[in-house]
């Protein structure tokens, strides 16, 4: 794998080591490498590299490139996963029995489903809780000492959210992380087993990582058996809210002796965008573009329009086509999802493809139209990586409905499993053509395969059934025209290459597109704040980080949005601060 001296050097340092990578800088190929390094020196032995990163998209873009590299066959020395399936694999799932309320089990309980729903609603009403605090339980974090950790929502509702959830047997993911501590804290054991079977341990995005996640890793370092290879950017922290601390970084890597090694070359921006980017946030050693792309001139754009809309049909998809950048590698960030999903239901009537919030016709949640999305897309495709989401997807059901992790899906089994789900989608897509009746047809159909090769027990015979008639139900209540719907709608939520993405900045964190829009670009907003909640200088540079990670997710073109619509908001002042005329 080709790499820069700087990437070189990391990888090739022996002790623990700490990267301060930019944006754009090539960390993941620095991770991969580091990862490849590990399996040649760990093959063949009963250790192991763990590599932690902060989301799934990110856990399968590692995986895949893994899988490039000719490594598949070495599955057994490598581990990649998100902080909380690192835990509920290596911890929590083997040594619940260990705690009382979870002794006999537990069911992990994500935000979209019925009962986490209905018991925000419970707790809601009984502490008269907002709109607002309501909808921030899925950003809930939490300290070492168990405190609470939110911006909005009172400590003793939160208490009780997580006392209710454990009384249920449910488990949210927050305490995935936090009850895994305790065990390790409480159980020296089992931080000494950690230890003793990963041999590295290697964290992507670190200046996200929370007290509580640190604390943990800090367990199985004092054992003294792993090396820890740390990867991040203090510029790009922009987690606040959820416990993460940019200090931690330089703290942790102090506590275990670390090597620093920066990567200050950007392989994605050009440079006209690098330079924008500086002025806003100054490097040390400064970013320089090392793009071998063509740059436009000038490469970032200011617009103020009428609302949203406007500013996308006016502006930016006509700059798309005179430029032939397809849909699929471009991206609409925004401060929330508030007002994405409006834009995106507006585009998607518009008739641009189009995925992120608004775009989904129906709740994620749906067991049937989560696999149903993978087989769809694969048909139109066939693409193999898909082959491997749904076998993910697969083992993220069998585990939500058990409440136990079902390891052997990531086997021959498993991918057999796959393959006849993709086989019976194909014969029944042959006489039901209708995304309507083909999704009536699979239901039955898949559901008896699942219960045959035993991935769902027997006394979920009817879910998949069930959840159809609760998918189109929905999407009748919201006025979806499902007659029309077609299986290409359903494989391009789950494949979306071809489709524009909306998506917060919070989520395109880790991303890159050859296009951006950056819409609702207001103060009030970027940075945020209101009448309630006044701007602090730690929420101002905060907000600065966000701006800074939203602006370098573009390699091409930035293009910048406000609206006479936000009135009482004027335009962000950080697009003056980046050099961009406001009038």
């Amino acid at each position: 794998m080709k790499l820069t001296g700087q990437q070189r050097n990391a990888v090739q340092h022996l002790g623990h080591t700490v990267i301060t990578a930019c944006p754009g800088s090539g960390k993941t190929r620095t991770i991969i490498a580091k990862v490849l390094r590990c399996i040649d020196e760990l093959s063949g032995t009963p250790r192991k590299v763990a590599c932690i990163t902060y989301t799934n998209t990110a856990v399968h873009e590692i995986e895949n490139r893994i899988r490039a590299s000719g490594a598949a066959t070495s599955e057994g020395c490598y581990e990649v996963s998100t902080i909380h399936a690192f835990c509920q694999a290596n911890i929590l799932g083997k040594y619940h029995w260990m705690m009382e309320a979870y002794k006999d089990g537990y069911i992990v309980l994500p935000s979209d489903h019925d009962a986490y729903i209905e018991l925000v609603k419970e707790i809601g009403d009984r502490y008269s809780l907002t709109d607002v605090e309501r909808s921030k339980f899925e950003e809930l974090g939490r300290k070492p000492d168990g405190t609470p950790i939110s911006a909005v929502i009172p400590a003793k509702a939160a208490l009780a959210f997580w006392d209710e959830l454990e009384k249920r047997g449910y488990i949210d993911f927050c305490n995935i992380v936090y009850h895994s501590y305790q065990l390790v804290r409480d159980n020296p054991s089992i931080a000494h087993n950690l230890s003793c079977r990963f041999a590295y341990i290697l964290v992507d995005e670190f200046q996200d990582t929370s007290a509580l996640q640190v604390e943990l890793l800090a367990l199985i370092h004092d054992v003294g058996h792993t090396i820890f290879f740390l990867v991040g950017d203090p510029e790009q922290s922009i987690y606040s809210f959820a416990g993460a601390d940019r200090k931690l970084m330089e703290a942790f890597s102090q506590v275990i002796g670390a090597k620093g090694f920066p990567l200050s070359g950007n392989f994605r921006a050009t440079q006209p965008l690098v330079e924008h980017a500086e002025r806003l946030i100054a490097r040390h050693p400064p970013m320089v573009s090392t793009s071998k792309t063509s740059a436009f001139y000038p490469s970032v754009f200011y617009e103020h329009t009428q609302d949203s809309f406007s500013a996308i049909t006016d502006f930016f998809l006509p700059f798309l086509e005179a430029n032939e950048i397809s849909y699929g590698h471009t991206a609409i960030l925004a401060q929330n999802w508030f007002v994405l999903s409006p834009l995106g239901k507006q585009l998607r009537e518009y008739g641009i493809p189009v995925v992120g919030p608004g775009t989904r016709p129906y709740k994620r949640k749906y067991l049937l139209g989560r696999i149903a999305e993978q087989v769809c897309a694969y048909l139109e495709s066939s693409d193999p990586e898909i082959l491997y989401r749904t076998e993910k997807e697969l083992f993220m059901i069998a585990n939500e409905l058990t409440g136990r992790p079902y390891f052997r899906i990531f086997s021959y089994k498993g991918m057999r499993v796959v393959h006849l789900l993709m086989r019976m989608g194909d014969s029944l897509r042959q006489t039901h053509e209708a995304a309507t009746e083909w999704l009536y047809a699979v239901a039955p159909a898949f559901e008896e395969i699942l219960i045959e090769e035993e991935i769902l027990p027997v006394n979920y015979k009817g879910c998949l059934s069930e959840s159809c008639d609760e998918m189109f139900a929905e999407m009748r209540a919201h006025n979806i025209d499902v007659t029309n719907m077609a299986l290409a709608d359903l494989g391009i939520l789950a494949d979306p290459r071809k489709s524009m993405k909306l998506m917060t900045m919070h989520g395109a964190k880790g991303r890159e597109f050859e296009a951006v829009a950056i819409i609702c670009a207001h103060d009030g907003l970027v940075p945020y704040y209101n009448y309630y909640n006044q701007l602090s200088h730690a929420g101002l540079e905060e907000a600065r980080r966000l701006f800074y990670v939203a602006m370098t997710r573009a390699e091409r073109a930035l293009w910048i949005f406000s609206s006479f619509n936000n009135r009482r908001q004027p335009p962000s002042r950080f697009i003056q601060e980046i050099g961009l005329h406001v009038s």
